[in-house]
């Protein structure tokens, strides 16, 4: 870790301190927004986990073995259980609600990262840039101080044993740590933008500037708004150059180190403006949430002092008094207990102090057999009462305070208070176990410094050898260890143009009986059918929409044999009403509707993909 830039630093050297370093507070924010995403990553991809993840699945693991690169390995296709999956799925939740309170960190981001490469690798076909984004970051995240603030490692320092108060960082001052993690990990973010600038080639991003009228035209990508710019070409056109603008000059500003911040922070505000364009008008999924999460690790630490000034600035005003924590002297769990609240919670300057300390606050605690908090009336609160006072302190928090407070969780928390009261030996056992004191390491070890530049060095390759005419020149080393870690990127985000053809696929079968049968009913099997406006609205998730485009356009046939398999298991599964109900045969066909700039009809084709039998009997001769 470093502060100011030391006298004896050469002047390039400070600078490149100056660019390529991170704030430990933008670190552990960075760590609690990935954490959030990679619960909500598991939240929507458990609705379909036996459909994209199991043997009984579109892709069973025989088919996986056809399609998947040999590099990408796969904890989730050891088994094709539902209940090997699920186990596998509520392992990474418990990871990620780990690194959320940074316990255990340094395993947790590790076990996450594992857990994550291998849950994409499994299903290739469902896969979009912020899967990849999102691999990415776990990957440089285990190369840095994730727990250094707001977590619960940071609260058990072992200093803190017997200075529960003893400063460790100054709220108004820079916190900076430097490594060649840091160096590594600011690229890796500013790769995703220059990369995908650098293969926007096509003439609708160099020549008519009509790239953002054809992206939001595909209607299975457009949201509200972005139906409603249609409107609008020559907006669009602006919308287009600034685009192209914004991902060459930004990630530029984000590194210009004379007048520091400034540059930093309008670079990162351009960077943040796309991502908001994209999420207004168009369904990507998680991507822009993802990038968000990106770019927080940049932040500089202008904006944490500027944050702190206001906050401070604010309670004095409202003359608002410092809350006090008070504890048993003689119950070392209470003080941890105390300490974790704190860093989790509050102000790091808010006093914990010994309730034998003040008479007053003693005889409450002998009383109640409770711990005791003051609040800026340095009235006393106990039991529960006193945990809701804590979450009422910091906004992010309030909503669980008032959930507290509702009068029926206030007693079950004053039960749980009273049972954990009258059990402290056992509960010191258990943390003495479960939270030891330990230091946090806040110097790079010279392994990670090694293994971190050489996978800067890796991505760096990687990523210009996959720019047009340059792939001969990537060296097999590099492509096996990028692939290994799940490195492997390619940001050709509507490159070198976006599509030009809204697509949607149509499901004709035939059962047994020879009745017809839709089976994909977000479209009918008419040819003529014609779409709703908003037809982003008729896939189940982003994934679905993504699978779904595989299965028209991808060049291998096992996609489509996969999906006909699943089709046929899940609508046979039922037999209840008889082998005439059964699913016989059935044909998958895609409808594209072409873009034009005119105003005029969409070109309208029609093409069958695939014809699929259910039972030998139906192959036809």
């Amino acid at each position: 870790m470093t502060g100011a830039k030391p006298a004896s630093d050469p002047h390039w050297f400070g600078a490149l301190k100056t660019v390529f370093s991170l704030d430990l507070r933008s670190i552990a924010l960075f760590r609690v927004l990935l954490s959030i995403l990679l619960l909500w990553d598991l939240a929507l991809r458990v609705q379909s986990l036996s459909a994209f993840y199991t043997d009984s699945g579109v892709l069973p693991r025989e088919l996986w073995l056809q399609l998947a690169n040999p590099l990408h390995w796969s904890l989730h296709a050891a088994s094709g259980e539902p209940l090997w999956q699920a186990l596998l799925f509520f392992l990474a939740a418990i990871f990620a609600v780990g690194l959320l309170v940074g316990y255990q960190t340094r395993f947790m981001i590790i076990a996450s990262f594992c857990l994550l490469a291998s849950l994409i690798n499994r299903n290739p076909l469902i896969l979009q840039g912020g899967d990849q984004l999102l691999a990415v970051m776990c990957f440089w995240a285990m190369f840095l101080p994730l727990n250094a603030r707001w977590s619960i490692d940071a609260a058990l320092q072992p200093e803190r044993k017997n200075q529960p108060n003893a400063p460790r960082f100054r709220a108004g001052e820079p916190q900076l740590y430097f490594s060649m993690a840091t160096i590594a990990v600011i690229l890796q973010v500013l790769y995703l933008y220059v990369f995908t600038a650098l293969l926007k080639t096509g003439d609708a991003w160099t020549v008519r500037f009509d790239a953002a009228f054809y992206a939001v035209s595909l209607d299975q990508l457009a949201t509200p708004i972005g139906i409603w710019a249609r409107a609008f070409p020559g907006v669009l056109t602006v919308a287009t150059v600034y685009v192209l603008a914004v991902e060459f000059i930004a990630p530029f500003l984000v590194l210009v180190p004379f007048r520091w911040p400034s540059f930093r922070l309008i670079g990162l505000a351009l960077l943040a403006s796309l991502h908001v364009g994209f999420l207004l008008m168009m369904h990507i999924g998680l991507f822009p949430l993802i990038d968000f999460m990106a770019l927080s690790l940049l932040l500089p630490s202008a904006v944490w002092m500027w944050l702190h000034r206001r906050y401070q600035a604010s309670n004095r005003r409202q003359r608002i008094k410092r809350i006090c924590i008070y504890y048993d002297e003689d119950c070392g769990f209470c003080l941890k207990m105390c300490l974790v609240l704190r860093e989790l919670l509050l102000d790091s300057d808010v006093p914990i102090l010994t309730a034998q300390s003040n008479p007053a606050v003693f005889a409450i605690m002998q009383k109640h057999n409770s711990w005791v908090i003051t609040d800026e009336h340095n009235q006393p609160h106990i039991h529960w009462h006193a945990m809701r006072l804590l979450f009422a302190q910091r906004w992010p928090f309030k909503p669980i305070s008032w959930v507290m407070s509702i009068k029926p969780l206030m007693a079950a928390g004053n039960a749980v208070y009273g049972w954990v009261a009258v059990n402290r030996g056992t509960m010191g056992n258990i943390t003495a176990w479960a939270l030891p004191w330990r230091s946090i390491r806040l110097k790079p070890t010279p392994l990670g410094s090694v293994v971190a530049a050489y996978f800067l060095v890796a991505v760096t390759v990687f990523n210009i050898t996959h720019l047009p005419g340059l792939s001969r020149f990537q060296p097999a080393f590099i492509e096996h260890s990028i692939r290994a870690v799940r490195l492997d990127q390619y940001w050709n985000m509507f490159a070198p143009f976006p599509l030009t053809a809204t697509s949607f696929l149509q499901v004709p079968g035939k059962l047994r009986s020879g009745e017809d049968i839709n089976l994909y009913p977000a479209t009918e099997a008419d040819s003529d059918w014609e779409p709703p406006e908003y037809l982003a609205s008729t896939f189940d998730g982003y994934r679905w929409r993504k699978y779904l485009g595989h299965v028209a356009a991808h060049s291998n046939n096992v996609v489509r044999k996969g999906y006909g398999s699943y089709l046929c298991n899940r609508q046979n599964r039922n037999t209840e009403h008889g082998a005439s109900h059964q699913l016989a045969t059935f044909e998958i066909w895609n409808v594209s509707l072409t873009t034009n700039t005119t105003g005029t009809p969409r070109k309208r084709d029609r093409k069958q993909l695939w014809r699929h039998w259910c039972f030998a009997e139906f192959k036809p001769d």
